[in-house]
């Protein structure tokens, strides 16, 4: 009986380990669409401020707005579109790895299952 218990025990640690790096593999996907949604947002802001002739424009900041250079809010936003740039591609390596890992442990878990797992990993 201790060996059944033993691999009962095996089994409950890789069970446990797919379901946490199917968590983090959420996490990390949930936070690329937040930031790529962002990314989004401040390329929109660039492009409108292409078209705006005036050298002083008007921005948000808290729960006011207030007027700036142009050329100082073209600056802001192009440095947080490369910071965001950065962020996504790191958390597109990440979640490309964590799906690797996931799938090495689905195979895992289906030799050991006998091919009942169900594929979790295609989310």
């Amino acid at each position: 009986m201790s060996v059944l218990a033993e691999i009962s025990e095996t089994l409950r640690a890789e069970i446990n380990r797919y379901n946490s790096v199917l968590e983090r593999l959420r996490v990390v996907s949930l936070n690329r669409q937040q930031l790529q949604a962002e990314l989004l947002e401040v390329e929109g802001a660039l492009k409108e401020l292409e078209k705006v002739s005036e050298n002083r424009v008007y921005k948000v900041v808290g729960r006011i707005v207030v007027s700036r250079p142009k050329d100082e809010v073209i600056k802001e936003l192009s440095e947080r579109k490369e910071t965001l740039t950065i962020r996504v591609q790191s958390l597109q390596k990440q979640e490309s790895l964590l799906r690797k890992q996931l799938e090495e442990l689905e195979k895992k878990l289906r030799r050991k299952l006998g091919g009942q797992v169900g594929g979790a990993a295609t989310s």
